[in-house]
């Protein structure tokens, strides 16, 4: 992370394009990151941004389709080999310094920036448990059950694609009923 990054939280710095994208309707952005989820993000946002500013450590790693869908978007600027060294701005967000492999930093002035690196779940408590994926995801059928039965997961630390407050909710009733009804049967045998 950067070291100021905690001021900015909620005042033009976002993990969450879907929820505070709109709020950037005709203004600069930038996204952090190489994966599916920030080109992702890049060409969600290249429908309400004015600009939209691609920071990528290294190379971009994302699926073709994300990648062909990034450059139709004429509004979408790519960095590679760069990373964000510092934020600006007084009590909001108003600019990124970026870095790029030879030290040469660059000014971009902008309104928001959204992150899209490196999520883990923090699963380590249940790796030992149930059946994670490749990205340490407990993996859930469409009613929460995991690989043990009996025990049921929900939110961002399963493998449901989504990553939404509302999913997350939802399955966390979901999961709140299922094992009601695992408790019920086991207990009326």
């Amino acid at each position: 992370g950067v070291a100021n990054e905690e001021q900015y939280l909620g005042r033009g710095l976002s993990i969450c394009s879907t929820c505070d994208g709109p709020l950037y309707k005709g203004k600069r952005v930038a996204i952090v990151g190489g994966g599916n989820s920030a080109l992702q993000t890049a060409v969600e946002m290249s429908d309400i941004a004015e600009s939209v500013s691609l920071i990528v450590r290294s190379t971009i790693r994302a699926d073709p389709i994300y990648v062909e869908k990034l450059k139709e978007r004429k509004n979408i600027t790519v960095h590679t080999g760069a990373h964000v060294s510092n934020l600006h701005g007084d009590k909001f967000l108003s600019g990124i310094t970026i870095k790029d492999e030879e030290g040469k930093e660059q000014v971009i002035s902008l309104d928001g920036v959204f992150i899209e690196i490196g999520w883990l779940p923090n699963t380590d408590m249940v790796e030992n448990l149930v059946t994670l994926n490749e990205k340490k995801e407990i993996i859930v059928d469409i009613n929460t059950h995991t690989s043990v039965p009996g025990i049921y997961a929900a939110g961002d630390v399963t493998s449901v694609k989504s990553k939404q407050i509302v999913i997350a909710c939802g399955d966390g009733a979901k999961a709140a009923l299922e094992a009601f009804e695992y408790i019920l049967k086991s207990t009326s045998d």
